[in-house]
This record gives structure tokens, sequence and C-alpha cells, in this order.
């Protein structure tokens, strides 16, 4: 197995174990839809092919659980811990909302940032890792929410929060430009820039938020495969596409491990820098490492690829 590995896209939701979720959720006094153990498990895991805005749905109960100071605590070191454990990365970046995890302003906001980066530290103190964290907005908020979280990031850099990004279910209010005045006072901070564009959303939402946001990162960002003039602005701006091939299957934002062969290839050709992540090692039951070598054992990738992603990873990291 390859060591060292580096996952840039890993969302805290869907990185703590089905066990760890259901021990959290009592001590805490949380009221659970589900009262026996094994039908807990299936409403926190996808292990067949699903809808992507069910996909979505499966944050509900995780953000839910790891709302408080202890359990987002308990969540983060978690989530490093089993990254190094179970896929052998040692450098990892974990992304979450903070205000889908303060039960709508019930819990102190700053108060479960820190409580994150404890628990990330933690983690990094009794493993050799290093590991940072991404606040993300979120689709459904208004502009004034995003550009809290923006500058609560700035706030907890020196803690250990190293970018932002946005996320969400798809909503006809969303405006990229809205994005704007959050992005720029992250960016004038030193912080890093990775947008959610391109899983689901065409062309069109990529080349907006290339123009208008200028990230050094996109996750996913697959469906610029559409647009061979996206593809070389891409490029030509190095912008580091974070590529997530099982969760995309999962979720049906790509058809098979043919399309996803055809997806890479594509960024192969232009030359537009990719790396490979989880996404959500727990909910989709996988790591990088696997990761890797499904896309070797389906031909898509060699291990010269594989190689050339891994340095790339490491180049494009937000840790500092």
């Amino acid at each position: 197995m390859v060591k060292n590995l580096v996952d840039l896209h890993l969302h805290l939701g869907a990185s703590s174990t089905p066990h760890f979720l259901w021990e959290l959720a009592h001590e805490q006094g949380i009221r659970l839809a589900e009262k026996d153990y094994f039908s807990f498990i299936n409403s926190i895991t996808i292990r067949e092919k699903t809808t992507y805005d069910n996909y979505l749905k499966f944050f509900d109960i995780t953000e839910l659980i790891q709302s408080s100071t202890y359990a987002i605590e308990k969540a983060a070191h978690e989530a490093v811990s089993r990254a190094y454990r179970k896929g052998n990365v040692t450098t990892i970046e974990i992304r979450f909302n903070p205000m889908l995890r303060n039960r709508g302003g019930e819990q102190d906001l700053d108060k479960i940032i820190f409580g994150a980066a404890v628990g990330m530290k933690k983690a990094c103190l009794e493993y050799p890792v290093r590991a940072g964290l991404i606040l993300m907005m979120d689709r459904r908020f208004p502009k004034e929410k995003n550009l809290i979280i923006a500058k609560k990031a700035i706030r907890f850099a020196a803690e250990g929060v190293v970018g932002l990004d946005i996320a969400g279910p798809l909503t006809k209010g969303f405006r990229v430009e809205d994005l704007v005045e959050p992005v720029r006072v992250a960016r004038s901070a030193g912080l890093g820039i990775t947008i959610h564009t391109g899983e689901v959303t065409g062309p069109e939402e990529i080349w907006q938020v290339v123009k208008l946001l200028t990230p050094e990162r996109i996750g996913h960002g697959i469906r610029s495969v559409g647009d061979s003039k996206l593809l070389d602005e891409l490029a030509k701006r190095k912008v580091v596409l974070e590529v997530c091939p099982m969760s995309n299957i999962q979720t049906n934002a790509v058809r098979d491990w043919k399309e996803m062969g055809n997806i890479i290839d594509a960024l192969k050709q232009h030359g537009v820098p990719f790396t490979i992540n989880s996404d959500g090692p727990e909910l989709l039951g996988t790591t990088v490492a696997e990761e890797f070598e499904k896309l070797m054992e389906k031909g898509i990738l060699t291990k010269e690829d594989i190689a050339s992603c891994i340095k790339r990873a490491n180049n494009a990291t937000f840790i500092r």
C-alpha cells in the first residue's frame, strides 16, 4: 500500500464511523430515529448507488450528532486518526460548516470551531500527521451568513483553519457573485480558497467561479470536461481539481468507471491538475488508498500517475 497519502477533500460529516456516531449520540442524549444499531448503520452509510440529493440528506444526522463542542472535538480527532490508521494519510484537510453544528445558534460558533481545532491538534500529537480545517459556507445561506463564516475562518487561522469553501444543496437563489466578498476577505488573510462546483452543476457555473472567485482549487469540477475551452482555462490558471471518484459514482454524478476514466483522460489530455480524494470515507466506505487501487485496477491511472497525484496534492495543500 502507498504510504504518506494526502486527502484534500474530506467532509467531517462523512468521516465518523457508525459505532462512534451511535455512542456519541447516546452520550449526548440525542433522540435517534433509528433505535436499532444495525438500522442506524444503514441510515448513515451508502453502499449502493443513490442520487445526489439523497446523498446530501445523509449529512443531516451526522451534523446533528456532531453539534456540540464536545462532539465536534471528538469527531475531528476521529477523522484525523482514522485517516492515518486506516488509509495511511499523513496530510489531511477536513472541511465542515460550523453553522450547521451550533444547533441554530444554541451553541457558540467560536467554541464549535475551536473544539474542532483542539480535536484535530490532539490527533496530530498522537500520530505522524499534519492537518488543517476548511470552513464551509452554504449555498442556502444569505451572503451575510457566509461572510460571517469567512471572518470566523480568519479569526481561527492561527488555530489551524487553512481555507474556505462552499457546498450544500443546489438552490435557485444561489449566486456565485454573492461569494466575491467572503472570498476576498478570506484570501486577503492568507487563507486558501476551494469551491464546490462542477459536481452536478455545469461548465457555466465553473466559468463563473473561475472568473469571479479565482480559487486555487475546485471541489470535484468533473463537469468541466463538457467544455474544452474551460479545461484549457483551468490548465492555464493551474486550478487543481479535487476529484473524488467513488463518491461521484455512488451519487450518480458519474455513470460508471468507464465515464470516470473518460473524465480523467480528458483532464490529463488538457493538462488540468487534479488530485484523488475520499470525500466521505465512512459514509461511502472508501479511502484515498482504495481510490487509487480501484483506478489502477480499472486501467485509469498508472503507478506514475498516482505518484504525480500524490506529489501534486502535497504541493496544493493549504497547510503550511
